[in-house]
This record gives structure tokens, C-alpha cells and sequence, in this order.
């Protein structure tokens, strides 16, 4: 009976200490839980940041040289004036139009289908702009690559568009898309002021972000007076 009596003691130590490493463990994971959420929201608001900085970047971008380009016509050329706003307000649309996606698409990104027709849409949004030229060649290959390559290098062409006007004040703009069996390159150069230190802004860090992403990377180079370059190389 004593040793019945000491077993029982035993044990019930034994479920006792039980019951303490379960309680210890609970908590560790609720903690665990809380910081995966905590991670989990972090990159969601990244994602929605990123996604608002591309979609409408660019496009404000764009209404604010048309409404510049207005102002300074409107007495010299006011008949012009009408078409200038005209396409004012159809980039102002296009930019409410992004921003509900954005809001209604934060759980997938939406992919682009058919590159060659969102970069010519793209560049249309400045055809108003006298004094920017956008040249864009490319050849067939890009029809064959993934929605998700397409997707990141048009947003790539999108941000460096809009830095090389917003912070280059570039007149002229060159895109180049390259395919072959191994490898979709990407090339963008402009004509900008340049910069002997390339500081990355949130949009070249999401340039990074997205190419890196699909196993590519990116190269930047620049001087001063002498425009900015990107080359970005994805694997096929």
C-alpha cells in the first residue's frame, strides 16, 4: 500500500509538471499566433502601399503634366486647351478606376494578359506632352510569357516611367523588352539629370522586390547629366 501510495505521489507530480509545460507551450503559441498575425498584417499593408504607389503613381503623374501642360497653353493655345483636358479627364478616371481594384482586389493580384496593349496604353497617357518622346520596342516572345512575368514587367516600366519624369525630368524615354529560350530582359533608359549615388525609393524597392521574387534581378546605372538606366533580367 506505501508503495501504491508513493507511485500515485509520483505520478501526480508527474501530470502536475505535465500540466505546467502544457500551460508554458499554450502560451508560447498564442504568442507565436499573435506575431504571425503581426507579421501577416505588416505585409498585407506593404502589399496594399506597394499596390497604390504603382497603380496611382504613375497616373497622377501623368494628370498633373497635362494640367501643367494646360496652364501654360491656355492663352497662347487655347483651342488645344480643350483636348489637353479632355485627356485630363479620362486619366483621372482611369485613375479612380485603379484605385477601386486596388480596394476590391487586395487578396489577388490582378494579372496582366496582354503586355504589349497595357505598355502602348501606358505611353498614351503622355502622347498630349510635346516635349516627351517615349520610344518602345519589343518583339514577339513577350506574347509567350506567364501572366506574372508580364504583370512585373509592366509594373516595372510603369514606376521607371514615372521616376524618370517625376524625378529626372526626362524628355525622352527608351523601353526595350528582349526574349529568348533562357531569359525575358528588360531595359529602360531616359535622358533624365541622373545621379552619381542611386538612392532607392520605395519604387525601386519594389522593383526589386517583384523581379527578385521570379528568381531575376535588377541593375541600375546613372550619372549625373547623363539619365538614368534599369536592366532587369527574369529566367524563363
Amino acid at each position: 500500500m506505501l508503495y501504491n501510495h508513493k507511485i500515485l505521489a509520483i505520478e501526480k507530480d508527474e501530470i502536475k509538471h505535465l500540466n505546467e509545460k502544457l500551460k508554458l507551450a499554450n502560451i508560447k503559441l498564442q504568442e507565436y499566433a499573435s506575431r504571425i498575425e503581426e507579421v501577416a498584417i505588416s505585409n498585407e499593408r506593404t502589399r496594399v502601399a506597394q499596390e497604390l504607389h504603382d497603380s496611382l503613381g504613375h497616373s497622377l503623374m501623368a494628370l498633373t503634366m497635362h494640367l501643367e501642360f494646360a496652364k501654360k497653353i491656355c492663352t497662347t493655345k487655347p483651342q488645344k486647351v480643350e483636348e489637353v483636358l479632355s485627356q485630363s479627364e479620362k486619366i483621372a478616371k482611369g485613375s479612380i478606376n485603379d484605385l477601386r481594384k486596388v480596394v476590391t482586389l487586395l487578396n489577388s493580384e490582378s494579372e496582366i494578359m496582354d503586355l504589349n496593349s497595357s505598355i502602348e496604353k501606358l505611353i498614351s497617357n503622355f502622347y498630349l506632352v510635346s516635349n516627351l518622346k517615349i520610344s518602345y520596342i519589343k518583339d514577339d516572345g513577350i506574347n509567350n510569357l506567364s501572366g506574372i512575368i508580364k504583370t512585373s514587367l509592366y509594373k516595372t516600366i510603369q514606376e521607371s516611367v514615372t521616376n524618370s519624369l517625376k524625378h529626372g525630368n526626362s524628355t525622352e524615354i527608351d523601353i526595350k523588352i528582349k526574349t529568348s529560350n533562357k531569359n525575358v530582359e528588360l531595359i529602360i533608359t531616359d535622358n533624365g539629370v541622373g545621379s552619381n549615388n542611386i538612392l532607392k525609393s520605395n519604387g525601386l524597392k519594389g522593383i526589386d522586390n517583384r523581379i527578385n521574387s521570379l528568381g531575376g534581378n535588377t541593375y541600375y546605372f546613372s550619372h549625373n547629366n547623363l539619365g538614368f538606366g534599369i536592366r532587369a533580367s527574369i529566367p524563363l
